[in-house]
Formats: structure tokens, C-alpha cells, sequence
């Protein structure tokens, strides 16, 4: 970034309070800096323009003390300079001339020794003592109705220079004269009143054009906010207030993008859940409808005399029994969903020895398992002794309805087969159930423990299961404080994980894994 950008990104980072006081602090500054300037230029061009620095006039004013001010100075400059005195002699007579004209009385000493006069010394001293009493070796400026007398030292290191100036033909207004109502006018637009004016108005200019630039800097942002909060409150979610500064209104500029950001977020979250709603009614409806469909139409062949034998009335019956038990399960796992999401259901946890209850499930896994033409393998790699905190009963229906899961989406063409194995790490141990059924691709992967989700969109399967299965397993895992994921490919089997704290205890660090 360039020096420019860099110099308007610190101006807008400011701090609005310390903006506000800088600007108190320029509205101060900026006229003192702007009138020094004006009276730099003033002294060089004006006074030398108008003669200030030669005396003009024997009335006293503020003009005929710069002019004395400047003439007596440049005598005293001119001899303490480098030049010769023939050449000091003719300086000075330049300046003392206009002070001849007015009848005053100039003597200069070098050294205690005369220098240059316009009159003797002695005349020179009884005029000015006759105005006030002096001395030689004290500076004095006095102007008073009756006289003025001037008296100044100056040295060059080698030299000391004596001037005194006097004249008792010199007036002085009396200051104690109030003026009169008619009076005001010409002394407003007199030179002193001109020039109160105008610092006046340079005073007044320089705060209003310093309040308009800072006004201008704070009331940008916060139409721009003001404009935010409409798109906003007009549905306009997206839209983002351009403002980049760390100052106060920043960091509002900041939180309400974050705000705007949030409330998106929550309506497309709300929008999600609504959808998600909609379709578990849906599915519900669906998936009630089949079995009951199914139920009424074989007790209507009951009804009607279709089941003839005793052979077709036995399978009329399995088959009412078997939809029976399907809109049973599925109203059990809905309600049991339902109960874990409200957080009405409570587990039971006790301390259990995993080994010994993984034997327990891969014992009833393979009797079941056996019965449908599945096979079945065990692979145990945890040492003894490990324990885990688990609900049993409610642990063992996750186990349950993973392995259902699997029988469920078996390939019809190949004989189906389950493997149920654990592994131990420092912290926790792994559980995975794997098939080798008909996989899921990588985007069904994530969302197959969303409730009523299935990779089967067409729900032809409704038999088969209820699609919340898996995950009501993901509630209990959550509840035992561990995780369930899967993985696998699509053709090739599907394995689901679910990891569990171990119990710390002896048995720690035995294996070189960590987890």
C-alpha cells in the first residue's frame, strides 16, 4: 500500500474522542499559525511599504512606538557592526535626520567619548533630565505628555556605544478619556479595530472549517450504518457495510456485519430445520402409509373370503404380523429420536469392562447373524481390563442398529458378511462395525446419521427400516460423550466408527498409539 492510502487508513482508524480533541486542539493551533504568518509578511512588506521604521510624528501611538522601536535599533546595529566608523558616522546620520525635523536631540558616545550629536552633551542631558531623571548606565523608554526620552546601550566587545534621545516637544493622549457612543464607529473601522476583526473571523473560519471536516468524517459512517440497517431491516441480508477502521464506529461497523452475518446464518439454519421438518412428516407419512397399506389389504382378502385355505390364511396373518411389527419399530424409533433430542431420556452409566461386553454382543451378533445367511467375524485387539462408562442397554441398541443398517443394504448377489472389532489407544478405544453391502457415495457419507435421512431416495425400502436409525445411534454415542462417523465407497461396503473415553487406570500407555 502506498504512503497515501496509509496516511487515510490511520485518519480513519482515529479515535473519535481523539479526534474531537484535535480538532479543539487545531481550532487553537491553526489561526495562531495562520495570523504568525500574516504578521511575518506584515513586518516585511507592510512596515517597510508605509515607513514604519522611521519616526513620523511626536503623538504618541501604538505606529510611533514600532517606528521608535525600529529606529533606535537600527542605530544600535549599525554601530556594533564591522564597518569602519567614517561609514557607522554616515548610517546613522540617515536615521537621525527624520529626528532633526522633529526637533530631537540625539548624542551618541563611544567609549565615553562623543560619537555623534546633534546637540552638545550636556544640552542633550538637561533636556531629558529636565523630562525625567536618568543615568548613564540604565536603559530607559519613557513617553510621556511632557517629553520622551530614550536611553540605550550597546557593545561590540571592544567598544561600548552610548545614544540618548530627547524632546520635550512630544504629546501623549490621555488614556483616561472614555469615548463617546459616536466615537464607536471610527474606532471599529480604525486600523486596531480592523485588525481585531479580522482575527476574530480567522479564529471563527478555522474552527467552523475544522468542525466541518470532522462532522464530515464521523456522519459519513454512520449514514452508511444508518443505510445498512435499512437494506437490512428491508431483507437485504447480504448486504455488507464497506467500512474499514478499528476507531468506535468500526468496531460497530464490525459487529453489525457480524450481526448480519449471524442473523443470515440463523434464518437459513431456521429454513434448513423447516425443510428438515417437512420432510420427516413426509417420510413419517410415507413410511406408515406402506406397512398400513399393506395391513389393510390383507385383512380385507380375510374379510373377503380370498385367503380360501388354511396355507394362504397362516401367511395373511405373518404378513399383517410382520407390517405390524414395522409401523411398530418406526414409531419406537420416533419416539425415541424424539426423546433424545428433547433430552427426556437420561442414560445409566456404569462402569463396564469393554472386552467383556463386546464378547457379550459378538456372541448374540453371530447367533442372529448365522440365521440369515451372514458371516460373521470378531477381532478384539484391546487388553484386559479396559473400562469404558456405558449405558449396556442402551449401548448395545447402537450395536444393534448399525448392524441392521448393514443386513439392510446387503448386495443381493453376494453373501453378506459383518465385522465387529476394537482397537485401543492411550485415551480412548475405537469401535468399527464394517459390511460389505452396496456402500454409499462420498456425498450421502456425512448425512447418514441426519434423521430420516436415506441414500435410497425413492424410500422403496421402507420395510427394511425406518431411516432413523443410525441416527438415534448418534444421540446415544453423543450422550457417552464419544463420536460416530463413517467411511467407505460406494460398491465397496460401508464402516462405521464410534470412538469412547477410556477409563484411566492401570492399564494406561500399553500401547504405542495414541488417539
Amino acid at each position: 500500500m502506498n504512503k497515501e492510502g496509509n496516511l487515510k487508513r490511520s485518519s480513519r482508524n482515529m479515535k473519535i474522542s481523539t479526534r474531537i480533541t484535535l480538532t479543539s486542539i487545531l481550532g487553537i493551533v491553526i489561526p495562531v499559525l495562520i495570523l504568525a504568518g500574516i504578521s511575518g509578511m506584515f513586518f516585511h512588506t507592510v512596515l517597510s511599504r508605509f515607513n514604519y521604521s522611521t519616526v513620523t510624528t511626536n503623538s504618541y501611538s501604538m505606529l510611533n512606538q514600532i517606528q521608535w522601536n525600529q529606529t533606535m535599533a537600527s542605530i544600535s546595529n549599525e554601530l556594533i557592526s564591522s564597518d569602519s566608523d567614517e561609514v557607522k558616522r554616515s548610517s546613522v546620520s540617515g536615521f537621525v535626520s527624520p529626528l532633526e525635523e522633529l526637533g530631537v536631540k540625539l548624542y551618541i558616545e563611544k567609549n565615553d567619548k562623543e560619537f555623534y550629536a546633534t546637540a552638545k552633551k550636556a544640552d542633550v542631558l538637561k533636556t531629558a533630565n529636565g523630562i525625567m531623571e536618568i543615568t548613564d548606565d540604565k536603559n530607559v523608554n519613557y513617553f510621556g505628555e511632557n517629553g520622551m526620552v530614550i536611553v540605550n546601550h550597546a557593545s561590540d566587545g571592544s567598544s561600548r556605544y552610548l545614544v540618548i534621545a530627547a524632546s520635550n516637544d512630544y504629546t501623549v493622549k490621555d488614556i483616561s478619556a472614555r469615548y463617546r457612543a459616536e466615537d464607536f464607529p471610527s474606532m471599529l473601522f480604525s486600523r486596531t479595530g480592523v485588525m481585531a476583526v479580522f482575527i476574530a473571523l480567522v479564529f471563527v473560519l478555522s474552527i467552523i472549517v475544522l468542525s466541518l471536516i470532522t462532522s464530515k468524517t464521523i456522519s459519513k459512517p454512520i449514514r452508511e450504518l444508518a443505510d445498512g440497517a435499512n437494506e437490512i431491516a428491508n431483507g437485504n441480508l447480504d448486504y455488507e457495510i464497506d467500512y474499514d477502521s478499528t476507531n468506535e464506529i468500526g468496531v460497530t461497523v464490525k459487529s453489525f456485519n457480524h450481526m448480519t452475518a449471524q442473523l443470515k446464518s440463523s434464518l437459513e439454519k431456521q429454513s434448513a430445520l423447516e425443510q428438515s421438518r417437512k420432510e420427516m412428516i413426509a417420510g413419517v407419512a410415507h413410511d406408515l402409509r406402506t406397512p398400513l397399506t399393506s395391513v389393510k389389504g390383507y385383512v380385507e382378502g380375510l374379510r373377503d373370503g380370498i385367503a380360501n385355505t388354511p396355507e394362504k390364511q397362516e401367511n395373511y396373518l405373518k404378513t399383517i404380523y410382520s407390517s405390524t411389527l414395522t409401523m411398530e419399530r418406526l414409531l419406537d424409533d420416533l419416539l425415541t429420536i424424539s426423546r433424545l433430542e428433547l433430552g427426556s431420556i437420561t442414560l445409566s452409566p456404569a462402569v463396564t469392562d469393554l472386552t467383556g461386553f463386546l464378547n457379550d454382543c459378538a456372541d448374540e451378533l453371530s447367533f442372529e447373524l448365522e440365521k440369515q445367511n451372514f458371516d460373521f467375524e470378531y477381532n478384539n485387539n484391546c487388553s484386559d481390563g479396559v473400562l469404558v462408562n456405558l449405558d449396556v442397554d442402551r449401548f448395545s441398541r447402537v450395536i444393534t442398529n448399525i448392524v441392521s443398517n448393514s443386513v439392510k443394504y446387503a448386495k443381493k448377489d453376494v453373501k453378506g458378511k459383518i465385522v465387529l472389532e476394537a482397537q485401543e489407544y492411550s485415551k480412548s478405544v475405537i469401535i468399527s462395525i464394517s459390511d460389505n453391502g452396496i456402500g454409499l457415495d462420498s456425498e450421502s457419507l456425512p448425512k447418514i446419521f441426519e434423521t430420516f435421512y436415506r441414500a435410497d431416495k425413492a424410500r422403496s425400502k421402507t420395510s427394511e427400516g425406518s431411516g432413523i436409525g443410525l441416527a438415534v445411534c448418534k444421540q446415544i454415542v453423543e450422550l457417552h460423550g464419544g463420536n460416530i462417523w463413517a467411511t467407505g465407497e460406494e460398491g465397496k461396503g460401508l464402516t462405521v466408527h464410534i470412538s469412547l473415553n477410556k477409563i484411566q487406570g492401570e492399564n494406561d500407555g500399553k500401547k504405542d498409539t495414541d488417539c
